[in-house]
């Protein structure tokens, strides 16, 4: 069957006349930043999560004259600022931050704004004490504390006062927690903030530990000091789903702090990537890996040279190198590639992050800490005449652990409505579709319980008063890159080598997106066909 895709329904405008679903509703045509006054929704307030955009944004259009980094600074001047966003990994102990400070102090003409997740494994840390607090009654901060303070001892400098102030607020809070032995989500999203909170302090301590004497300093920031504002809620503790929604008034809030830097670059802004506060003054989070977010986000806002995102890894690879260790580099990358890459299972940027850098015109790229001369991988709004490519499938990813429902009734036969009950149900319970085809007859779709938890049970229940259910788990999902100029050569030379490996095909979803073609296949079978394809369109 064929059908369309969760991040295809949201590009429907430009896609082939195939039945996609999609709740995209807001006008998100046009993004001028530097009125602020007139700056239309980025986030709408009609209940739509952070982590959840791929679903509902429209499709920005291309803009007319894509704008490199060279070409905004001759057109702007100094004033441009440029996002340098670093990971977890990326900090995750003394010598990392040292080298990542490096790598800020030589990019200083490009007058950085810095933003910066917790160190290596600080926030399992902070959720794993949190949990002992609930579970045993015992607090333990010790790991965090020591991790921490290495990283300080290795500068050669003291604790800062605001660093250890805040591992003793850590404590407090966690001794409440333990002696309620219950935590809410609140408390817990409160907790998980001290890990991006003690890392822009330790950041900001190495820079200028090291900065030469004609130097800026660097400043830790909180992101709501500098207007990062969501609407009351939480994110996610192991994926990146959020329920929490940006404010319309951020970008100008963002503006408003960080533009004078545009003119007058008087500090290097650490930034807490992840966090925010909602309007009473509540800490939320933008669900795990959230730091992408934050970062393109400030870049839309104030109109970015670019947004880089440093990473571990070399920029964007064909597939998971973990898995595949033959997998190689890609160079550059459309926004709606991207956007869709991520969406179904890259895990290099966050699922949501593309999207306002793609609506602002605002050019990325991922780029390895550990190797800064590497180029890592552009991503930009379309491909010029030099990226040129010498396959026609830019990348793979995948999703394993899904849920793949089918309903059949015959009610479907020439009635309407079917289709709007199936899908009432669907938004009960708040569950996001992947991928979804129907026949006649039937509706398939998909559901990725992995990214937010479903009550796949009381779904099926009600669907069974009007129709027959089947519920089958452990699917995976196999999504190639492929513009659609190749998509048929690449359908028949998929569908050869599945049949060769002798694996079922569930469904397949095309049309919907211009860059994407999605395999649902047993779980069991995704390795195996995921070598197989990437030995065909890479080897």
């Amino acid at each position: 069957m064929f059908g369309a895709a969760k991040g295809g329904a949201a590009y429907a405008r430009q896609a082939s006349p195939v039945m996609t679903y999609s709740n995209s509703s807001d006008n998100m045509d046009t993004l001028n930043l530097e009125e602020i006054s007139e700056l239309p929704p980025m986030f709408g307030r009609e209940h739509r999560p952070v982590a959840q955009t791929s679903v509902w944004l429209s499709t920005p259009e291309t803009p007319d004259t894509p704008r490199s980094r060279s070409e905004s600074k001759e057109s702007a001047g100094p004033q441009q600022l440029l996002i340098m966003k670093f990971g977890g990994t990326s900090v995750g102990g003394g010598e990392q931050v040292l080298r990542c400070a490096g790598i800020v102090r030589q990019a200083l003409p490009g007058r950085p704004v810095v933003v910066v997740s917790a160190m290596g494994k600080t926030t399992n840390a902070l959720l794993s004490a949190a949990r002992s607090a609930v579970e045993t009654g015992e607090v333990d901060i010790s790991a965090i504390r020591k991790m921490h303070e290495s990283v300080i001892q290795h500068l050669g400098i003291d604790m800062p006062t605001s660093m250890n102030e805040l591992l003793n607020e850590l404590e407090r809070i966690l001794n409440g927690v333990a002696l309620l032995k219950e935590i809410s989500i609140q408390t817990r999203d409160r907790i998980v903030s001290f890990g991006e909170r003690l890392s822009v302090r330790a950041f900001a301590a190495a820079f200028n530990q090291t900065k030469g004497e004609e130097e800026v300093e660097a400043r830790p920031v909180d992101a709501w000091k500098i207007g990062m504002r969501t609407t009351s809620g939480s994110g996610s503790a192991d994926s990146a789903f959020s329920s929490v929604e940006i404010l319309d008034d951020m970008f100008s809030a963002i503006q408003h702090h960080l533009g004078p830097l545009k003119l007058n670059y008087a500090y290097v802004p650490i930034v807490t990537g992840y966090i925010a506060k909602d309007t009473k003054g509540v800490i939320t989070t933008l669900g795990r890996d959230g730091s992408d977010l934050t970062a393109t986000v400030i870049g839309a806002a104030l109109k970015a040279a670019e947004i880089q995102i440093w990473k571990d890894v070399s920029g964007v690879q064909t597939t998971d190198p973990r898995v595949i260790p033959s997998a190689k580099p890609v160079r550059v990358l459309t926004f709606e590639e991207a956007a869709e890459l991520s969406t179904f299972g890259s895990k290099v940027v966050h699922p949501a992050a593309v999207l306002p850098a793609w609506q602002a015109g605002v050019p990325m790229s991922v780029r390895n800490s550990m190797a800064p001369e590497d180029p890592g991988t552009r991503i930009v709004p379309k491909l010029s005449d030099s990226d040129t490519r010498e396959r026609r499938v830019a990348a793979i990813s995948s999703k394993n652990n899904i849920t793949m429902i089918v309903i059949k009734s015959s009610r479907m036969l020439g009635q309407h409505g079917f289709l709007a009950h199936v899908f009432s149900v669907f938004n009960k319970f708040a569950a996001s579709v992947d991928v979804i085809a129907t026949s006649e007859v039937t509706v398939s779709l998909t559901l990725d319980e992995g990214y937010k938890h479903v009550d796949v049970p009381a779904i099926e229940r009600e669907l069974q008063e009007v129709a027959k259910v089947s519920v089958l788990h452990n699917v995976a999902m196999l999504t190639l890159i492929v513009p659609k100029s190749d998509s048929v050569s690449v359908l028949r030379e998929a569908f050869a080598a599945f049949e060769e490996m002798k694996i079922n095909v569930e469904m397949v979803s095309h049309g919907a997106s211009n860059v994407n073609v999605t395999f649902v296949l047993p779980g069991d079978q995704l390795l195996k066909a995921s070598r197989k394809l990437h030995d065909v369109f890479f080897e």
